[in-house]
């Protein structure tokens, strides 16, 4: 017990060497033989008497006062319950519940608190992404991993969670017992007034500072001595239980949750099998859901009550509407509840986003005239897609109407020579048509250009024309030729 309390770190009850469960009196004896022997007279050797006989006098301050031991005993009493060694308990529905999260947590605490970078990357790897955030975003009373990093003066760590992607400015659950002291909710940055190192504290606080970290709120140097204290020795209470916690972890077990991605394959948490934690993932889902119906059916607590009321109105009609649609018939409304859920979400979607806003999304009348085109344009685009469609139409049935022509025609020419015959046509067909386009060009042209453009194009597609037919003509006789000769054969 002596030996315990010769540090100035630890809870209370460790500093002062006695049991939780201690009386005043006990408390009062142990206090006055510690002060004897920590006194800074008489251990002017020691560079750090001091600071232990002043935790000494803290420790017994809070103790020997039944209100003050009171409020730290309730406050302290969270780590009891964190870590409580039942997982499948309804109380518990925190992710330390899970037995794999509490074990990794310890561990990344422990690395946080030992500055080893490396443990805390490949630790950070082999878990899922949703487990890390909330691995990394929360744990005891709302303590984060930068928060241990900090207040342990770790730049290595802290730095290292930050490339990971931790929340640099994540705050605390309310540290203090009083009203007047709730809003007390330190961040990392705050926790750094803890490092005695001054060369460690100005190290973590530029790594901090140069990732935009700011403070929480409240001036720590200001903030009265008993709750730094009390602040302090939480952070102490959660330091001494993570390692108790891990010193019961097997290294061969430690190394597989370091370094092999399959360690859910191998190693078997108990309580922790496929089916649990399905529930579990099922529950949070469900209770995601839940929060998005409400919202939808009734809005949410930051509307103002008309807007809420408003909600509550429109969502109804919906309903007396799409029950309407079924003839208000009893036997179907539950089709007409599910009619009007998907009306109430889609009529929800705008409400994500403010009215002033959406409403200077809206185009004005003069951008929706910048963005149209003219009247005399769009008279000129309507008639060309209706000649357009005009023609395809005539085409079609120009198609359809020669279809028994060219069926026929494939069976007596055969395929190769059909396939020659129609290439040959269709070359003919894109050569008058070609004109036609070329004239409805040269319209918008100059006149003088116009007739001397049309004069010259003729001339070429007639002489294109009289080639295509002279090799149409050819290749015509050749396969009658080679219908003739088959025909020989075939005798």
């Amino acid at each position: 017990m002596e030996d315990a309390a010769l540090a100035s770190d630890g809870t209370y009850y460790q500093i002062l060497g006695v049991a939780p469960d201690a009386n005043g009196e006990e408390i009062k004896l142990q206090y006055r033989k510690l002060a004897l022997k920590l006194h800074p007279d008489k251990n002017q050797q020691d560079p750090n008497a001091k600071e232990k006989f002043q935790s000494l006098q803290e420790a017994y301050e809070v103790l020997s006062d039944p209100d003050r031991r009171s409020a730290y005993d309730q406050n302290s009493d969270f780590i009891m319950k964190a870590f409580a060694e039942s997982a499948g308990g309804e109380e518990q529905e925190s992710f330390l519940a899970v037995p794999s999260s509490r074990t990794f947590w310890c561990l990344l605490v422990e690395a946080c608190i030992s500055d080893d970078a490396k443990s805390l990357s490949q630790l950070a790897s082999q878990l899922e992404d949703e487990i890390w955030v909330e691995l990394a975003g929360g744990g005891v009373c709302g303590f984060t991993l930068l928060h241990f990093a900090a207040f342990a003066g770790k730049s290595k760590a802290c730095q290292t969670l930050i490339d990971l992607g931790v929340n640099i400015n994540a705050k605390t659950q309310p540290l203090c017992v009083t009203p007047s002291q709730q809003f007390c909710r330190p961040t990392p940055l705050d926790l750094t007034i803890f490092v005695a190192n001054k060369r460690a504290r100005e190290q973590v606080q530029r790594v901090l500072q140069a990732a935009d970290a700011s403070y929480g709120g409240v001036k720590m140097e200001s903030l009265d001595k008993l709750w730094l204290g009390l602040i302090k020795h939480q952070l102490l209470l959660i330091k001494d239980e993570v390692v108790k916690y891990n010193s019961k972890i097997p290294s061969a077990l430690r190394r597989v949750l370091r370094t092999e991605p399959r360690w859910r394959e191998i190693v078997n948490f108990p309580g922790e099998d496929a089916a649990t934690m399905e529930r579990k993932r099922l529950r949070k889902a469900f209770t995601v859901w839940r929060r998005k119906l409400l919202w939808v059916l009734v809005g949410d607590a930051s509307m103002v009550w008309k807007h809420r009321l408003a909600v509550v109105a429109w969502n109804f009609f919906l309903f007396l509407i799409s029950w309407w649609l079924f003839g208000f018939q009893t036997f179907e409304l539950l089709q007409a509840i599910l009619v009007s859920m998907v009306l109430m979400a889609s009529s929800s979607l705008p409400r994500q986003m403010e009215a002033a806003e959406l409403w200077q999304r809206l185009p004005s009348q003069a951008d929706l005239q910048s963005r149209l085109p003219s009247e005399q344009l769009m008279e000129q685009q309507l008639a060309k897609a209706w000649q357009k469609l005009h023609t395809a139409s005539i085409m079609v049935e120009e198609l359809l109407l020669a279809a028994p022509d060219e069926i026929q025609k494939l069976r007596a020419m055969g395929v190769q020579s059909y396939a020659q015959d129609a290439k040959a046509r269709f070359d003919v067909w894109q050569a008058i048509e070609e004109p036609e386009e070329a004239v409805e060009e040269l319209e918008e042209e100059e006149p003088n250009a116009k007739d001397e453009q049309r004069r010259k194009k003729s001339a070429a597609i007639a002489s294109k024309i009289k080639g295509i037919k002279a090799g149409e003509a050819v290749a015509n006789s050749d396969a009658l030729r080679r219908n003739k000769g088959r025909r020989r054969h075939v005798k």
